[in-house]
């Protein structure tokens, strides 16, 4: 798996990433676009949603950002201003969040 990273810096008060719209179009996600939202360890995949799964869903917003579900922030703990890295698996299709301790 070959990761390119976006971005490294602190998630604001309430978890919300941004991603760049030029990452975005790579792997087909457009505004107003619904994406599944799972986690592993201290990672959060961001991907196309796909219709026939239960993970979580949220849609993409006019900034190209969305809010990480209270689930996932209860979870894995995620606080206020944790820093987290922003990678681009273009062999999987995805967004992957490091969360940084």
């Amino acid at each position: 798996m070959v990761l390119k990273k976006v971005r490294s810096k602190p998630l604001p008060k309430r978890p919300v990433v941004y991603m760049p719209v030029s990452q975005c179009k790579e792997l087909g996600i457009g505004v107003g676009e619904q994406v599944d939202i799972t986690y592993e360890a201290q990672y959060i995949y961001i991907e196309k949603a796909c219709a026939e799964t239960t993970h979580n869903k949220r849609y993409i917003t006019e900034t190209h950002s969305l809010n990480i579900p209270q689930e996932i922030v209860k979870e894995l703990q995620i606080k206020p201003y944790q820093t987290y890295s922003l990678f681009l698996d273009k062999e999987n299709h995805r967004f992957i969040i490091a969360l940084e301790d």
